[in-house]
């Protein structure tokens, strides 16, 4: 018996938390770039801010999943830490919308929903797929609710289950089972559900449920506290502020019980217990907006001042793309670029340390120059399956030009970090097992050669950033000053190799080899102005096409 009850429990579950995901994926669609022009314009007042975070939340259908992104939004720069406390307190109340939808008994029409639903999104015109999968969304979650509360039936008159659950009277026992259930699904909502199922087969009472609905509260902030690990420290605020919030909010909902309890069934008709379960969910949410919502400013003001330590990790991981990331259309774009910022800075690293080899005779250097081509190799395989992920649903034709630019920057940085790992090292490797040198001068060439291939580097990273024509304009000019000045170097080399004779045949091939590949440096670095040269050229020409036509 207790193994089919724990298989319709489980595929209830498991029903509930896709329909959760079918709804979450056509709401975004719906929503398409719209999340945003939102995010710019909601965030700039602390009301509408929190309008955004239900917004946002209700997109999600998990404020887990709404909270890792706002995470993530701080640590790539698209707010500021201040702007996201009145958002993580929206999605407090967000997430009370689907325990609302879920609490009306409409579980008899869910599979004629799942069917119009699958039709509809299957064989329906392209602009009405994302509702016919909402519809289907929904279906699957009210099923999941019946076959859950189906499953409960049997345990209504079990002895050794009443025992266990009277042991649930302890209201701390009772926050400690939500938060830790709610941590585990990664859904508070999942969790309410579950608490509703319970409640209507009469297995908890509604006191008991109460305090289970404070740890569903604090226990859904476990997710954005796991995903701030590493992480910027502003987004580690972030996260230490969501959670914050709940448990400030849950000691004073504990010491006011029975109010909270008296004042959900003054919003309750009486024998309605799954909608009692949403409305003191609800009132528990909206009670953290009016405690916590006055003192923003001075939350914000104290953890701005704290400052943490953290160890370094070694190994390469994206810091700002995740799989919740990638689902809202409209931020993929700035988040990518300041990976590709990393990147960048990484690959700067690896130009600033290539000549060590050659003036210092350090081993040391080659070592570690190439342990940082592996992490750029990382860096480029993460942000290929990330942009392959991001597109999963939409034609090649329909990617933005920026997206392509920045696979364009990413292809052009791994060529650079190869030319200094592979053909920069290897001339390293070999000089170092021979007793030759530079001579004085030669050496004052490539030195200054190579500040200015890593001055051309930073030029073009700054393009990452912004694309600013004027200042790819500027690299261009540049990578043809230093085309001539590797001209003039080869010349100056020549007539020190055949005239002065003070340059051995030896260091003299190595060293136009390196001014060569530092050239081949440049070269790749104005790609990432080139491009945005040509984007201008090509939109000036259609502009002048149209006023033609």
């Amino acid at each position: 018996m207790y193994l089919s009850i724990f298989i319709l429990l489980l595929g209830g579950l498991a029903l509930f938390l896709m329909g959760m995901q079918h709804l979450s994926s056509s709401v975004r669609k719906l929503a398409g770039n719209h999340i945003r022009e939102m995010l710019n314009s909601f965030t700039k007042n602390k009301v509408v801010a929190l309008v955004f975070g239900i917004i946002f939340t209700v997109l999600f259908q998990s404020s887990s999943a709404a909270s890792v992104v706002i995470v993530g939004f701080v640590d790539a720069g698209l707010i500021v830490f201040s702007q996201t406390l009145p958002i993580l307190l929206g999605t407090g109340i967000g997430t009370t919308i689907t325990a609302q939808i879920i609490s009306f008994k409409i579980g008899h029409f869910a599979l004629l929903a799942v069917a119009l639903g699958f039709f509809v999104g299957t064989f329906g015109q392209r602009k009405m797929q994302p509702w016919g999968y909402l519809v289907m969304g929904l279906g699957l979650l009210f099923y999941g609710m019946q076959l859950m509360s189906e499953s409960m039936i049997p345990l209504r008159d079990n002895a050794v289950v009443k025992q266990w659950l009277e042991s649930a009277n302890n209201p701390f026992l009772g926050l400690l089972v939500g938060l830790l259930v709610t941590a585990i699904i990664q859904s508070s909502a999942a969790f309410i559900g579950l608490l509703i199922t319970l409640l209507t087969s009469h297995l908890l009472n509604f006191d008991q449920c109460l305090p289970m609905i404070i740890g569903a509260n604090i226990g859904t902030t476990v997710t954005a506290l796991v995903s701030s690990i590493n992480a910027s420290h502003k987004a580690i605020k972030v996260a230490l502020v969501n959670t914050l919030f709940r448990v400030l909010a849950g000691v004073v909902f504990l010491m006011i019980l029975p109010f909270w309890k008296e004042s959900t069934w003054v919003i309750t008709s009486e024998g309605e217990g799954a909608r009692a379960i949403a409305n003191a969910h609800t009132l528990f949410n909206l009670g953290m907006v009016i405690l916590m919502f006055p003192l923003i400013g001075l939350i914000a003001r104290k953890f701005e001042k704290l400052q943490f330590k953290r160890k370094v990790n070694p190994t390469v991981q994206l810091k700002y793309l995740n799989s919740d990331a990638v689902a809202v259309a409209g931020v993929i774009t700035p988040i990518l670029r300041k990976e590709l910022l990393e990147m960048g800075q990484l690959v700067a690293e690896m130009l600033k340390h290539c000549m060590e080899p050659f003036f210092n005779r350090s081993m040391e250097a080659v070592d570690k120059i190439r342990d940082m081509e592996e992490k750029v190799d990382t860096y480029r395989e993460e942000i290929n399956q990330f942009l392959v992920r991001s597109h999963r649903d939409i034609t090649i034709d329909s990617w933005s030009d920026e997206a392509f630019r920045q696979l364009h920057i990413m292809n052009e940085l791994e060529q650079v970090a190869d030319i200094i790992s592979v053909s920069i090292m290897h001339h390293g490797e070999e000089w170092l097992k021979k007793d030759i040198e530079f001579s004085e001068l030669g050496k004052a060439e490539l030195a200054s050669y190579h500040e200015k291939s890593m001055k051309q580097l930073n030029r073009a990273l700054s393009l990452i950033e912004h694309n600013d024509f004027s200042k790819a304009h500027h690299l261009k000019l540049k990578y043809r000053k230093y085309a001539y000045m590797a001209f003039d170097l080869e010349m100056h080399h020549y007539k020190r190799l055949f005239v002065d004779k003070t340059t051995s045949p030896e260091s003299g091939k190595v060293h136009m080899e390196l001014i060569n590949h530092l050239r081949m440096i440049n070269s790749r670095a104005t790609n990432f102005g080139r491009i945005i040269l040509l984007d201008e050229e090509l939109s000036r020409d259609v502009s002048s096409d149209s006023i033609t036509e």
